[in-house]
């Protein structure tokens, strides 16, 4: 049935959902589960535009690339509580923009299916549909279930 399921997480609720979601449907194939953390690239300008000048000057891809190093090794430990071996996690880190990151990392990996929160943590207060979900569901190549 599947044999790779991508399930992009922010550290958002609706993305633990999705991330159980996700582990019930690999407990039930045996698939291959990805998960893969997205932070939005900063350019150098970016990071000079800052009005706060502190004496070391972190950039802001390193910095997001930390967090969300922490988000994705938090989801395969929270993947693993939920009963899928070890082994058959793998976990990535990857800037850019988030929906097309995924689509393509889905693409690339030839995974199956993509479990999404139907928002993440950018979401705007009373949307139904969050735009980064949207977008995935639109243009990805394989199934997207939208948790």
């Amino acid at each position: 049935m599947f044999n790779r399921i991508l399930v992009p997480v922010d550290g958002s609720k609706r993305a633990l959902r999705a991330l159980e979601k996700a582990a019930g449907l690999q407990l039930l194939t045996g698939a291959e589960l990805y998960i893969l953390c997205v932070f939005k690239h900063h350019s150098l300008l970016e990071a000079s535009l800052s009005m706060v000048r502190p004496e070391k000057l972190d950039l802001p891809d390193d910095v997001l690339k930390e967090y969300a190093t922490e988000v994705a090794v938090h989801a395969k430990s929270q993947a693993v509580e939920l009963g899928v071996p070890a082994e058959k996690i793998r976990s990535f880190v990857k800037g850019g923009r988030p929906s097309r990151t995924i689509v393509r990392f889905a693409r690339k990996r030839e995974c199956d299916l993509i479990v999404i929160g139907s928002q993440g943590t950018n979401a705007e207060a009373g949307l139904l549909l969050g735009s980064v979900a949207q977008r995935v569901a639109g243009s990805a190549h394989c199934p997207t279930l939208i948790i």
